[in-house]
């Protein structure tokens, strides 16, 4: 009797500790991962691609993916001083110039720089035909690759950069710059809300690969990262989200 008594108190104790103990919520219990982009980047077709790619990723690695965009050039800063994991959408070569963010080696896809104006008769193919011109060219500041590139082929006076693509394509309207140099898909949702113009494109100046880079503290995490983008490759999804995301709708 005295057992049967002793055995009911234990489990009467046992039951006491489970109730009183905090059950973690799903949500709670995965660890975050916060990539950051341009606000005009996440607001694009390239935006939509990247968060169903990464969403999937990070879940086969057990983390709560977000995905934000912040305006004037604020991503970069954030993700080098560690007040997010990393940049979602950035070239190969942006390793040269990181100081604390290691590149997943395995792409996420492939982007292309486009030159825009609104003037007839200018053809460009690259960004060496922009040498021994006397165009006034501009970009979005905070894109990278024209940053880069840019300054090399076209004299410091004739350059500029602004903090929107609507503020660059409206410029070229009016007529104040001959050349807009952006992503594709970025420009073409732009003008989309802009509505008829006389912009067109008048050359590709750059076609190449967009990596995540992860913040340093995440050094471990970078070839897992890695190794299920190829998986998601074989199988077919990332082509899948592609299509996904130019049905989507912008913000939805």
């Amino acid at each position: 009797m005295k057992r049967i008594t002793l055995h009911l108190m234990v489990g009467i104790c046992v039951m006491a500790i489970l109730v009183a103990s905090p059950v973690p919520r799903p949500s709670e219990a995965a660890e975050k991962i916060v990539l950051v982009s341009s606000q005009e980047t996440r607001e694009s077709f390239y935006g939509r691609w990247l968060d169903l790619i990464y969403t999937e990723a990070f879940r086969r690695l057990g983390y709560e993916f977000r995905y934000k965009g912040y305006p004037g050039g604020r991503a970069p800063v954030m993700a080098e001083r560690g007040e997010v994991d990393g940049e979602i959408h950035r070239p190969a070569d942006y390793e040269k110039v990181a100081r604390n963010l290691l590149k997943v080696k395995e792409p996420s896809f492939s982007v292309s720089y486009v030159a825009y104006a609104a003037r007839q008769g200018i053809v460009l193919n690259g960004w060496a035909s922009l040498k021994n011109t006397d165009y006034a060219v501009e970009y979005r500041r905070g894109a990278k690759v024209p940053e880069a590139a840019l300054p090399a082929v076209v004299r410091p006076e004739r350059l500029s950069s602004i903090a929107t693509p609507e503020q660059g394509l409206k410029k070229l309207i009016t007529g104040r710059t001959d050349i807009y140099v952006d992503q594709e898909a970025v420009v073409t949702e732009a003008l989309g809300r802009l509505g008829p113009s006389p912009v067109h494109q008048v050359g590709v100046m750059f076609t190449g690969y967009t990596h995540v880079f992860l913040h340093k503290k995440h050094a471990a995490l970078v070839p897992k990262v890695a190794l299920v983008l190829k998986a998601m490759k074989r199988e077919g999804l990332i082509k899948r989200y592609r299509q996904l995301a130019l049905e989507q709708q912008p913000g939805s």
